[in-house]
């Protein structure tokens, strides 16, 4: 299969999206070829038959011209590709449809997330499949929708008992509203014994920095400034942080979020009032916003033996449902 990938961004330093360059090295083993081209590229480490290309948008450039270097890049580029699989932006298959039946290229999506806007029902009446991770992660129904897991690299994230650190809570993504990071400060400051938080994530757009003043003075009412860290970290740093962090408190509305797999794969226990994460967590690790708080509680203070027990079960359910490898094998086999 010679596999073409638009996605917005290469770049395994990003907090938010480095994650998708393990998935690139994962298609790059499975496929003969595998070409890329990101709305922005930044540092990358591929094998010898991936090829990446930049609309430009770290130049800066107008979005028109980002458009036009698409559609140039797929004309010149076309011989080197038979697939093309679209990354969370159906409006790239909107600007590419037309040039891709002329080319009479397959397309794919994939898509988990909220919303969508008007691009994702247009992009739906184009794509061959649309990939989503859970029932919760295409907001539009489709009978051409593919539920198949996330992917998680299990042989990236994993167990470090040694390193774990009894007083280190985490809660880890963009700061956002769809985050509902209000309810996760909240549950944090009902811990006894003073425990620490670190929020790993940052923001993106206006109203991400609206969400982060309201969380600043949040943290003031609560009194918990002085126990809580907050910066964006790479995402091979996101690894190391689950292998040290006792508990993940998450509560992210929409879709199933990746950084619960990745703590799973981990062995970190998690809490999580998340409606799409409930499918794949233990009874113990669900709760609602109403039960946050004491469901947190109650796992903070686990026993050696009952969080031995519930790392070990967190870990065997994402290897077995959620591993990278399996997932894209799965994507290569309904593409092709």
């Amino acid at each position: 299969m010679r596999l073409l990938i638009i996605t917005q961004k290469v770049d395994r330093a990003d907090p938010i999206l480095g994650f998708f360059h393990r998935w690139i090295e994962s298609f790059a083993r499975q496929c003969e070829s595998v070409t890329i081209i990101g709305q922005q590229v930044g540092e990358y480490a591929f094998p010898s038959n991936v090829s990446v290309y930049s609309l430009g948008k770290e130049q800066r450039l107008f979005r028109w011209r980002q458009v036009i270097r698409f559609w140039n890049f797929n004309l010149i580029l076309h011989r080197k590709y038979d697939i093309v699989l679209v990354h969370m932006t159906p409006i790239w298959v909107v600007f590419g449809a037309w040039l891709w039946f002329l080319l009479r290229k397959r397309v794919c999506l994939w898509y988990e997330a909220r919303g969508g806007g008007w691009a994702l029902p247009v992009a739906l009446r184009f794509v061959r499949k649309v990939f989503s991770a859970t029932e919760h992660g295409l907001p539009r129904s489709s009978q051409r929708r593919v539920i198949l897991g996330h992917g998680v690299d299990t042989d990236f994230f994993v167990p470090a008992p040694d390193k774990r650190e009894p007083d280190l809570i985490v809660t880890i993504g963009r700061i956002a509203p769809v985050k509902h990071l209000d309810h996760v400060l909240r549950a944090f400051a009902s811990l006894p014994g003073g425990p620490r938080l670190f929020l790993a994530g940052g923001t993106i757009t206006k109203r991400d920095v609206l969400e982060e003043e309201s969380i600043f003075a949040l943290l003031q009412e609560l009194h918990i400034a002085d126990r809580v860290t907050i910066q964006a970290l790479r995402n091979e740093e996101v690894c190391d942080l689950l292998q040290r962090a006792s508990l993940l408190l998450h509560a992210c509305s929409g879709g199933l979020d990746k950084v619960v797999l990745e703590a799973m794969a981990c062995g970190c226990p998690i809490v999580s009032s998340s409606h799409a994460a409930a499918s794949v967590l233990p009874p113990v690790c669900q709760a609602s916003d109403e039960t946050l708080i004491a469901q947190a509680q109650k796992v903070f203070v686990l026993d050696a033996t009952e969080r031995n027990r519930l790392s070990i079960e967190l870990r065997k359910r994402a290897e077995d449902g959620h591993s990278l490898a399996a997932l894209v094998a799965q994507m290569c086999k309904h593409m092709s």
